[in-house]
């Protein structure tokens, strides 16, 4: 390595430790207790999705070989597509090895000089970069607006509609670090008042909202008034990936023309299988659905009861705000030590002041360990 990157690398992590927010890969044990995971509905486990997995790799190959559109395509991801098109009331779909890259390359593509963006001012990095790729060219057609603040959508449409093409309305069903739903009837009625599309992200809903897990658009009864719908098989599923559904029209134009999806090797197929049940199960789930959010709100209660500033809420993501990243990455240590992994969350993943604990629910989690976690995070915070 020269001495031009060496001298900027460590510059760059010294900082980075100086302000409390240097990140690293761990492994936990075991006997620690996990509530950092986003295995809301603890399918990573379930002895369905691990016999999927063993039948499979014993019957085809494991990598895909190329891109969907080069031979990388088989019946399971064909079979993958429809039950996630049928899961989210859409009429297509199509599947990445990331939510990730499903986002970034899904936005980029959507949008052409001469279009803007209205994106949520909380959504996740990934939702944040695709917007940025679309606008690069132009960043002042990227609008970001206050949180969930659709008065501000409204007027903004209201007066700038008529200089842009095409407008695209972003945002999260679920947010990833604060647990709150946003006001998805209100931004469907808006979109469509003004010619804009809507693109919400249901990750962290997908699974936990709906009659069938369909996540929140299904819940509220809206999927029809969307352009596109992402998702991810990672968090409540199980398994890995993202997905984009819609329209046909809007899928087709996604497989010509996203560089994400064209240039990546699909996913391999064994892991397409496991994902394919994983879907399957989602409709059957409906008292794990219930009883985990009902769990998420009373473990809310119990934590507001021992003065942790927690939302009232019912989705399984639970912010405990601490304020400083070295006050959050003491608690998260302290509980480590007592055997319960809760991750600290800084800056740049949340904004400036409100580093926080991220208590993530799954139905794993018996009735002993999140009462063990009430009293340490009352006894940390000096209840």
């Amino acid at each position: 390595m020269t001495s031009s990157w060496s001298k900027f690398l460590s510059a760059n992590l010294e900082n980075t430790q100086r302000e409390h927010r240097l990140r690293q890969r761990t492994e936990f044990s075991a006997q620690v207790c996990n509530f950092g995971s986003n295995d809301y509905l603890g399918l990573r486990h379930d002895p369905r999705l691990r016999m999927a997995a063993k039948l499979i790799t014993e019957e085809v190959y494991w990598g895909s070989g190329a891109s969907p559109v080069v031979g990388g395509y088989s019946s399971f991801h064909q079979a993958l597509d429809r039950e996630l098109a049928k899961l989210s009331q859409q009429a297509d779909c199509i599947t990445f090895s990331s939510g990730f890259a499903c986002h970034l390359g899904v936005i980029a593509c959507l949008l052409n000089e001469g279009d803007a963006i209205l994106s949520d001012q909380l959504n996740h990095a990934s939702l944040i970069d695709g917007c940025r790729l679309a606008t690069r060219r132009s960043p002042q057609s990227c609008i970001v607006y206050p949180h969930c603040d659709c008065n501000f959508v409204s007027n903004w449409l209201a007066t700038q509609r008529h200089r842009f093409g095409k407008v695209l309305i972003v945002t999260e069903s679920v947010f990833s670090m604060d647990g709150d739903l946003a006001p998805l009837r209100d931004l469907a009625d808006i979109a469509l008042r003004y010619d804009a599309g809507l693109l919400v992200d249901e990750a962290h809903a997908t699974g936990l909202f709906g009659e069938n897990g369909g996540g929140l658009t299904e819940e509220l009864a809206i999927s029809n008034a969307l352009l596109l719908k992402l998702g991810t098989l990672s968090k409540a599923l199980g398994s890995i990936g993202g997905y984009a559904a819609g329209p046909s029209e809007v899928i087709q134009y996604l497989v010509n023309h996203c560089r994400s999806y064209l240039f990546s090797t699909a996913p391999p197929a064994a892991v397409t299988a496991v994902s394919l049940a994983a879907v399957q199960l989602l409709p059957k789930l409906g008292p794990e659905r219930a009883k985990l959010r009902a769990d998420s709100s009373q473990l809310r209660q119990d934590l507001r009861h021992m003065g942790c500033p927690v939302p009232i809420g019912d989705s399984p993501i639970i912010p405990v705000i601490v304020g400083r990243e070295e006050s959050a990455l003491a608690m998260s240590q302290q509980l480590l030590l007592a055997g319960m992994y809760v991750p600290a969350i800084r800056p740049p993943t949340v904004p400036p002041g409100t580093s926080r604990l991220r208590i993530s629910l799954s139905t794993q989690h018996t009735p002993a360990q999140t009462q063990a976690l009430v009293q340490l995070l009352g006894e940390l915070l000096g209840a």
